[in-house]
């Protein structure tokens, strides 16, 4: 069984147990991992510092409940497509931005239901995390074949030499050595790998950061007091950002 299909069986489940057992925020929240506001606001001015702007267009592939479509409303002409693979959380995250014209859709495949050479932005949050590396490969495949030359792919990884990583790969490892419960698929990436893939697939490494690093600006416009305060913040996995070439 794929690595995807193992995520979506368990996560599904997952969500529909928390919306049964707690408010809807609080559930859309935690089927996030938590955190909606402070991880909305550091992916936006991640996406700022990559050069977001008013009149971008956006994918953004497992949007979950919406917390990075709510931090990009605030943009009149920007362009969004949200892809998760629960309905629940796409239904939510379309009222949660409260924009007639974002779209929002499931999807069950390795694919993106977008134009070719049409995006600004592919984003992946807290998915390759998930799947497995040749899945994650066919993303990057499909991110390559929307984005516009000179446009990004951005995504967050884990990998061995993150300091931040080490809890989640001894939470693998005590999932491996006892088995008391069902397992959560986490993997691995190595950059070496990620420069790789970026050669052959015609996406050039704009920049690597490992998740313990203070490399997002968040300004005064991006910050929400006192959730986020103005200042430089780690994400807490790592994040690769590829540009495709020709821009």
């Amino acid at each position: 069984m794929s690595g995807q299909l193992r995520f979506l069986t368990g996560y599904e489940q997952l969500v529909k147990n928390l919306l049964k057992s707690l408010p809807e925020d609080d559930a859309a929240a935690q089927a996030v991992g938590g955190s909606f506001e402070y991880y909305g606001v550091l992916e936006h001015a991640l996406l700022r510092g990559e050069g977001l702007r008013d009149g971008s267009t956006v994918i953004d592939v497992g949007c979950g409940s919406g917390r990075l479509a709510t931090k990009l409303a605030r943009y009149p002409k920007l362009r969004y497509l949200g892809l998760d693979v629960v309905p629940e959380l796409l239904d939510y995250a379309r009222r949660k931005a409260g924009r007639l014209d974002f779209r929002f859709e499931k999807v069950d495949a390795v694919r993106l239901p977008f134009d070719a050479l049409a995006a600004d932005f592919c984003v992946f949050f807290s998915v390759f995390t998930h799947i497995l590396p040749e899945e994650s490969y066919v993303y990057l495949e499909e991110a390559h074949r929307v984005l516009k030359p000179g446009g990004k792919a951005v995504f967050s990884f884990l990998e061995h030499a993150s300091a931040a990583s080490k809890p989640v790969f001894d939470a693998n490892l005590a999932w491996v050595r006892e088995r008391h419960m069902a397992g959560h698929l986490n993997t691995f990436l190595h950059r070496a790998d990620l420069r790789l893939w970026a050669g052959r697939i015609g996406f050039e490494v704009a920049a690597l950061h490992l998740g313990e690093s203070k490399f997002i600006e968040v300004d005064a416009d991006c910050a929400a007091p006192p959730a986020v305060a103005e200042g430089l913040y780690a994400l807490g996995q790592s994040v690769c950002v590829l540009r495709k070439r020709g821009g």
